[in-house]
């Protein structure tokens, strides 16, 4: 029997997405599909038992955020809504307008259906799902033989084309596209044309799984990261902010700094004292990990200075306090330095100003 469109989309697509192997793309996903998916009687078990199972055990590496055994709808929407753009990453599709033009009215509606994340479930269950796209790449593939070349941009070359390949004198040559180079594909065809910007769309799907958004936080213009209110709102929780942070840490320093560029940009607008404190804590709590996890590694101590700066400007007793940590705990992870000069423009001083923490600054 053949599958059904929505075990065909969960076997090729969402499984391998969340399992690893080779996810596969094809073709543009209309917005009717989720109709049809929701209408569907017979999902396969095995299939969606497979894709819980890999979803809890990311989960439980990332700590206490709570399990996710179902797939929401709205998360298959989210799931739909990658499967196209990563399909406009196609270099044929570059020049395409028109294609370009219906893939992002098509996004659009497809995240239409996906509600806004609130919960810690709800932001868990999408990272499950999508916390392993920034893994995916495209394998290109050149090859040459004795009548000329072939190019296979994304599928294993046709076996006539590579049969015989010492008498024919076939030469193969594979390139890996990571994802952050396939991002930029999704860039508009012409500087005015806003019809064919996916870039704009692809920042809505990140928005809408705040962990996923910050695992990718290295990523290039134009889709540099930029602190969405989902994000924000994400990072309010503690266990939701120590699974980003853990993250942040894994992906390393250009991670690291893409955050603070985007805390830096947010702090010169007005923000909420609640919003401020909550990015407070976040490179707070991001310096504290980082050094004690220094310290127990005997790796180089933290560069962050952004974290750093607000750290000296409330002190050991303040921080403490705000991280729920013992200070003899600080002392001993982030040592007093007698040689480090004090910054004439404190970067953190509109962060702490907004949080309404700037009393006793010194």
């Amino acid at each position: 029997m053949a599958l059904s469109s929505l075990n065909r989309f969960l076997s090729t697509f969402v499984l391998p997405l969340v399992d690893g192997g080779r996810v596969e793309v094809d073709g543009l996903l209309a917005p009717g599909v989720l109709r049809e998916w929701s209408q569907d009687p017979t999902p396969d078990a095995t299939v969606l038992a497979r894709i819980g199972k890999s979803m809890h055990d990311r989960l439980a590496r990332l700590g206490a955020v709570g399990s996710a055994d179902l797939v929401a709808p709205d998360t298959l929407g989210l799931c739909a809504a990658w499967y196209n753009l990563l399909a406009l990453t196609h270099p044929e599709a570059r020049g395409r307008k028109g294609l370009r033009r219906t893939a992002r009215r098509w996004t659009l509606e497809l995240l239409g259906w996906v509600e806004r994340p609130y919960t810690r479930a709800e932001v868990s269950l999408r990272h499950g799902i999508l916390g392993r796209l920034a893994d995916l790449g495209r394998v290109d593939t050149h090859v040459e033989f004795w009548a000329g070349y072939a190019d296979y941009i994304g599928v294993a070359p046709a076996r006539s084309v590579v049969a015989l390949p010492t008498l024919r004198r076939v030469r193969e040559e594979r390139t890996r596209v990571d994802f952050l180079t396939l991002l930029k594909a999704l860039e508009p065809v012409g500087a005015e044309d806003t019809d064919t910007d996916l870039v704009s769309v692809a920042r809505v799907a990140l928005a809408l799984s705040p962990l996923t958004d910050l695992s990718l936080a290295e990523r290039p213009a134009p889709l540099a990261f930029a602190w969405s209110p989902p994000a924000v709102e994400a990072m309010a929780d503690g266990a939701l902010r120590g699974a980003a942070l853990r993250v942040l840490l894994g992906r390393g320093t250009p991670a690291i700094r893409a955050v603070e560029q985007a805390t830096l940009a947010l702090a010169r607008e007005p923000l909420t004292p609640p919003v401020a404190r909550t990015l407070t804590l976040v490179h707070l709590e991001l310096l504290a990990l980082d050094a004690l996890s220094a310290r127990a590694s005997g790796a180089q101590g933290p560069a962050q200075p952004l974290g750093l700066d607000a750290f000296h400007a409330l002190g050991y007793a303040r921080t403490a306090a705000l991280l729920g940590l013992p200070e003899a705990l600080l002392l001993r992870a982030l040592p007093p330095d007698p040689n480090r000069p004090a910054p004439k423009d404190p970067p953190s001083a509109p962060l702490l100003t907004c949080a309404r923490l700037m009393e006793n600054r010194t």
